[in-house]
């Protein structure tokens, strides 16, 4: 399967649904697929080829994750950038990795026109939310054409996140569709969904919340998308989209335990907790003695970075 997949059969079990959330704007199944049809058709006329490498800078942003899909439909490879390296590392692996072309945000405007003269192989640059001197801007760049289009890969591959570097210069993971599929599939398999579920995605999506939409959207469901980590705001969308899964990292967890609304949240639904790392026993011991332990069940998670790249 391509990431495009996950998209269409959810449109295909509703496409007036919602499937992108943020600051209380919904974009549905329908407006995502038209969108992955003028992105894909901008990256043709950009001259990116069907197993090019195209790299997405940003935060948390429904247009920026909805890229992947015209990506994915062009025939392209997804290189998520993680917005919190810093602008040495992501210069390296926008190199290593050979992206013909960025997608960013102009948040990174900064690191984006400091590194590009290093950048030799970077066909384009495309800032989401602005025009700038040096990039065109993604509502210019965008086709106009809403038109069914799609474009066949060359072989399998349809991910390259960097690792780390914690051993060294940060590596590429070659992710295939096959790879995200059994993801998918065990995910799907594993843990509890019933109905069209409700993703709410705090944690940064060039990671393992970004890989667990993929099963949300092949039940049509709706991902609501977190500009960055705010525990308060996180427990009151809970409430008020009826959330029945997340991710979050260890790190969040224990923002999460901390927080004085625990306790006293409405969350009005149990919420699966899907974590790639277990939280320390001591943080888990205190937290089963609060209030709203019974509303979040917990489960763990083996990103494909670990549990099947190549």
């Amino acid at each position: 399967m391509r990431l495009i997949d996950y998209l269409d059969k959810g449109a295909s079990l509703g496409a007036d649904a919602p499937c992108l959330t943020m600051d209380g704007r919904d974009l549905s199944y329908a407006d995502v697929q038209r969108l992955s049809y003028r992105i894909a058709r901008s990256l043709v006329q950009t001259d990116i080829a069907a197993g090019d490498k195209v790299a997405i800078l940003s935060g948390n942003d429904p247009i920026a994750f909805a890229c992947v899909f015209g990506i994915s439909r062009a025939g392209a490879v997804w290189c998520p950038v993680n917005p919190r390296n810093e602008a040495a590392e992501n210069q390296l692996i926008l190199d290593d990795f050979d992206c013909s072309l960025l997608l960013f945000h102009s948040s990174f405007a900064g690191m984006v026109e400091k590194i590009r003269p290093n950048l030799p192989k970077l066909r384009a640059l495309v800032c989401l939310d602005a025009a700038l001197p040096f990039a065109v801007s993604f509502d210019a760049w965008l086709s106009d054409d809403v038109g069914f289009f799609q474009r066949e890969p060359v072989d399998d591959l349809v991910m390259l996140p960097g690792t780390g570097g914690t051993t060294g210069k940060p590596k590429g993971v070659m992710l295939s569709g096959r790879n995200i599929e059994t993801m998918t599939a065990l995910t799907l398999m594993s843990y509890p969904f019933k109905g069209r579920p409700t993703y709410l995605a705090l944690a940064p999506l060039t990671h393992a919340a970004g890989v667990l939409c993929f099963p949300v959207m092949a039940l049509g469901g709706r991902i609501v998308i977190m500009h960055h980590p705010d525990i308060g705001e996180f427990l009151a969308l809970i409430g008020s989209h009826r959330v029945t899964h997340t991710f979050l990292p260890p790190t969040v967890i224990y923002m999460l335990l901390d927080h004085p609304q625990l306790d006293s949240a409405e969350l009005g639904i149990t919420v699966t907790v899907h974590s790639i790392a277990a939280a320390a026993s001591d943080r888990a011991q205190a937290f089963r003695g609060t209030r709203s332990a019974r509303r979040f069940r917990s489960c763990s998670c083996r990103h494909p970075r670990r549990a099947g790249g190549r």
